[in-house]
């Protein structure tokens, strides 16, 4: 077994089955992945923190708790985490539940090396995006967090479109005054054009509505 460091991606196997789990952290292994393996849910939630990297090899059938309703919980305390879903009775409705939670994939025992590691390769791959798209709205947060209540509505109006001479009339402000906040929140988030800062609003907006998005899908 590959013990988890911070910072190393890892496949976080759970399985009851004590002769899978350990075939599964095995073959992971050889293949070049850290792995970890875990008996059950609750000794996995025990164990993770939402900062460790990684994706979910999980069993769906376990007799405390099956593997969609441990996906969910973890979902719901803001763990998120790629996983490969793992059965060894397949059928329709759970393959379909499965996939709705966001799963990479759907595996049904016995299956290929070679699309485990393509899987998991893949999974690795989505975590590393997500915490990417995670950092980077996170920092664009802490710049528009500057902002203050009047500084948001007018930023509002400029991601609108509006025109100088309108926002002016809006707002029962001169022009000047206008020009004024816009040149506020451009000291205040730090950029040097109009295009710029509507970029970085743009952008944080996207990705905010990105981070929902992927969670709502995950607690329905």
């Amino acid at each position: 077994m590959t013990l988890n460091q911070d910072f190393t991606p890892t496949v976080f196997v759970i399985d009851d089955d004590r002769q899978m789990r350990e075939s599964l952290v095995s073959l992971c292994g050889a293949m070049g992945f850290a792995a970890r393996g875990f008996d059950s849910g609750k000794n996995f939630r025990g164990f993770y923190r939402p900062e460790l990297q990684g994706c979910l090899v999980l069993d769906i059938q376990m007799p405390e708790q099956t593997g969609l309703e441990l996906y969910d919980q973890l979902i719901r305390e803001g763990k998120r985490l790629p996983v490969i879903f793992i059965t060894a009775h397949a059928d329709v409705s759970t393959a379909v539940a499965a996939m709705k939670t966001g799963a990479i994939e759907f595996l049904e025992k016995p299956f290929e090396r070679h699309t485990l590691r393509e899987l998991i390769q893949a999974a690795l791959a989505r975590d590393a995006e997500w915490r990417q798209r995670d950092d980077d709205y996170r920092s664009l947060d802490k710049r528009i967090s500057r902002l203050n209540e009047r500084d948001r509505e007018t930023l509002g109006l400029l991601l609108a479109g509006t025109s100088n001479k309108s926002m002016a009339a809006k707002l029962f402000i001169s022009e000047r005054a206008v020009e004024m906040r816009r040149a506020s929140i451009m000291r205040k988030l730090q950029v040097q054009s109009l295009a710029e800062l509507l970029n970085l609003a743009i952008t944080h907006r996207i990705l905010g509505e990105i981070s929902g998005t992927l969670l709502d899908a995950r607690l329905h």
